[in-house]
């Protein structure tokens, strides 16, 4: 619409300009003027050149000041064919950015379909160990309830454990039962063979001891006992829980040791002999019964009867738990009795004393020698100076009797007497 109205502009302009031109080149020609002494029709034709000059003039000064476009065209067009040329180069360097941009983009978008899809197999992944995560909870649950139940047990067995000692002095009588039903075996003909070959061959080695030991004794007194019935041989700790191999060889190293043992006291010089006699039967279930248990067995050997010079000596397995008793420094027994500086009462309150600490540590559990009934011994010089001490005091005393070391089952039974006035 602008360049409708600028042509207007000049078409009038122009025309206007002409017509002035015609009618002053018409004048001047009627009045026959002459410029620089020119004919009249030269100067007429040089005033209608000069008016087609303003013409031209006037149009392009009028345009110049009225348009912008023209101004650039007139005088800015190299600088806006240089401008065109950078702003050209400019768009191809665009353009070349939009390829490379293009071609990153399908880089990227091949990159983005294989991270989606990596990503995809990731999440199906992060699924499964979900599931799996679930499932090892699951697992960890259980195992949760198992610990519990399993601590529960343990809880159990730990106050079933008091009833141990009980229950291995019942072996005895469970031992007796078990004869009794091996002997009620008689109908069962594969197992009475094997226990009447088992039982000859027990007498026959019995038989063979006896001609080895009156062989082997070089001074006998005939008929003198040497060991009484129920004696203590020896008495030994043996691990429990172990195979039936490992706890039959050392059950079967105590034996050997008794034996060597008896030897040694009897003076006997040929020490393979064999003066220790145990029924097999007997032996065999007592390994069975250490290996079924998962704690520390004391195993006693003791005589049957009494045993004279010239005889085997027959002897029984005893069983019993062994557990700590008493800690280093425990108390055993204490009580306050009355001192009067006499030293037979002293000697009688220590006596009685001691009977009492014996008793004490008995009830404890604390396995007492089956002939005398005790659980230790001590010296005459210990006694003597026990005795001093209490026969310095008069009034009221505290006896005190505290272990000196760790005291299990199987004993022996050291202890510290304590003496202080009670006043």
């Amino acid at each position: 619409m602008y360049g409708v109205v600028l042509i207007a502009i000049i078409a009038v302009m122009g025309g206007a300009i002409a017509y002035i031109g015609d009618k002053l080149g018409t004048k001047v020609g009627k009045k026959k003027l002459s410029i620089f002494g020119l004919r009249p029709k030269h100067t007429s034709i040089i005033v209608t050149i000069v008016t087609g000059i303003l013409i031209s003039a006037i149009t392009l000064g009028f345009m110049t000041a009225v348009s912008w476009d023209v101004r650039t065209a007139l005088f800015g067009m190299e600088e806006l064919k240089a401008e065109l040329v950078s702003l050209n180069n400019e768009v191809d360097s665009k353009s070349n950015e939009l390829e490379r941009s293009r071609a990153a983009l399908e880089t990227k978008t091949t990159e983005y379909v294989a991270i989606s899809a990596k990503v995809k197999d990731t999440a199906e992944r992060l699924a499964q160990i979900m599931v799996e995560l679930d499932e090892v909870a699951a697992e960890r649950d259980k195992a949760a309830d198992a610990l519990s139940l399993l601590q529960s047990d343990y809880s159990l067995a730990q106050r079933d454990l008091a009833k141990y000692q009980g229950d291995i002095k019942n072996l005895q009588a469970i031992k007796k039962e078990l004869d009794s039903r091996i002997a009620g075996l008689n109908t069962k003909m594969n197992e009475l063979n094997t226990a009447k070959t088992a039982l000859q061959s027990d007498v026959d080695r019995l038989n063979d001891l006896t001609v080895s030991l009156k062989k082997g004794l070089q001074s006998v007194r005939e008929g003198t006992v040497v060991f009484r019935t129920g004696e203590v041989l020896s008495t030994s700790v043996v691990a429990g829980g172990k195979s039936l191999e490992a706890t039959t060889s050392s059950l079967g190293e105590a034996v050997y040791k008794t034996n060597a043992q008896i030897l040694d006291k009897l003076g006997v010089s040929d020490k393979k002999l064999e003066v220790l006699w145990i029924a097999r039967s007997e032996f065999d279930q007592a390994a069975a019964l250490i290996a079924e248990t998962n704690q520390p067995v004391i195993v006693r050997i003791s005589t049957v009867g009494n045993t004279v010079y010239g005889e085997p000596v027959i002897g029984r397995l005893e069983l019993f738990p062994n557990h700590l008793v008493y800690n280093k420094g425990a108390v055993v027994y204490s009580e306050v009795a009355d001192a009067s500086g006499n030293a037979q009462q002293a000697e009688e309150t220590v006596m009685v004393f001691l009977q009492k600490v014996n008793a004490a540590a008995v009830n404890q559990g604390i396995l007492p020698d089956p002939i005398q009934g005790t659980v230790g011994s001590m010296s005459g010089s210990q006694l003597f100076e026990i005795v001093n001490r209490v026969k310095r005091y008069s009034g009221k005393v505290e006896l005190t009797a505290a272990a000196k070391t760790d005291t299990y089952t199987a004993g022996p039974l050291q202890i510290e007497i304590r003496i202080k006035s009670a006043l």
